[in-house]
């Protein structure tokens, strides 16, 4: 069984109530009463070395929601993790790949040394989300599961 990383987006002030009550987080997530979401699969942990965490490790962790816990990410760090994840190019994340040492243990790294394109479209998909949150002036949240 694998580990995706997910990400929704919702309003600030659904964020800032999750924050106070913790219980909602679950609630939103399972009513599906979010924007919008997303999901970088698999490819989480090495895009999270690559890109140094940036997208991956945003946001205060909350333990006490979901299975696995999540991340709260104000609108604010949205804006500032979408600019981040701008001045990145596929061809940077193919050389941060490759500059990956040997042996690393990161989750499913082999799967996506062979398989660059699958990489490549997880790292865009995550790039639309919070490109398309900033422009709305949402939060979000991420969790794995």
């Amino acid at each position: 069984m694998s580990m995706n990383l997910f990400f929704v987006a919702c309003t600030q002030n659904q964020l800032d109530e999750m924050a106070k009550n913790h219980k909602l987080i679950d609630e939103l997530v399972e009513s599906k009463s979010y924007a919008f979401k997303t999901d970088v699969e698999t490819a989480w942990d090495v895009l999270r070395s690559i890109l140094d965490g940036a997208g991956i490790d945003a946001g205060d962790f909350v333990d006490a929601a979901l299975f696995n816990g999540c991340s709260l990410i104000s609108s604010e760090e949205v804006k500032t993790q979408a600019s981040v994840l701008a001045k990145w190019s596929q061809e940077m994340v193919l050389e941060g790949l490759e500059e990956i040492s040997e042996g690393a243990d990161l989750y499913h790294l082999e799967i996506f040394q062979e398989e660059n394109d699958d990489l490549l479209e997880q790292f865009e998909k995550m790039v639309a989300f919070y490109n398309g949150a900033a422009e709305k002036n949402l939060a979000a949240i991420s969790y794995a599961a």
